[in-house]
């Protein structure tokens, strides 16, 4: 019986996170976000982390929040839950032009979303930054779980960064 609610568990959040990803805010941002279920018989329930989220916090020296110096984050790498929807997350890229295109994958740390990963394309548009005219606008919503803990990838290449959706 144990078994079979976890099932159903998961077949309920992978729904959800279905028509979370469906939203209108991808229709103009870029492709609609995909993601694979995350649970498996042997692992533990959603929700269940084995180390807390340790996100990105270094600056660099204009204010950026970077791991390489080559992608960013303006703003924070935080953001509730309750405000994921809505929240634009916002990636800069050295020498991004405009509309310069990037496909973003988030992969899940631990067992901490009903999703091992996330990805969809973005196109840079004008927005005045420390490190020059254009930016992402991502979105915090596909991956808007609290609680979940994400490391983002440009173009399939590793950023170093760690995003947090609080509770």
């Amino acid at each position: 019986m144990g078994r079979c609610k976890e099932y159903v568990r998961a077949v309920i959040l992978f729904g959800a996170l279905l028509v979370a990803c469906s939203g209108s805010a991808g229709a103009d941002r870029g492709d609609a976000p995909s993601a694979t279920p995350l649970l498996r018989s042997s692992e533990t329930a959603v929700g269940a982390t084995t180390a807390p989220c340790e996100r990105t916090t270094a600056h660099d020296a204009s204010g950026v929040i970077t791991a390489n110096g080559v992608v960013g984050v303006i703003g924070d790498t935080v953001t509730p839950s309750a405000t994921a929807l809505n929240e634009p997350l916002v990636i800069v890229r050295r020498g991004t032009g405009e509309r310069d295109r990037v496909n973003m994958r988030f992969d899940v740390i631990g067992q901490s979303a009903p999703a091992k990963w996330v990805a969809y394309g973005v196109t840079a548009h004008p927005r005045p930054n420390p490190w020059g005219q254009f930016a992402f606008e991502a979105g915090w919503k596909p991956i808007g779980f609290a609680g979940s803990c994400w490391r983002l990838f440009i173009d399939d290449a590793d950023s170093g960064l760690v995003l947090e959706v609080g509770p």
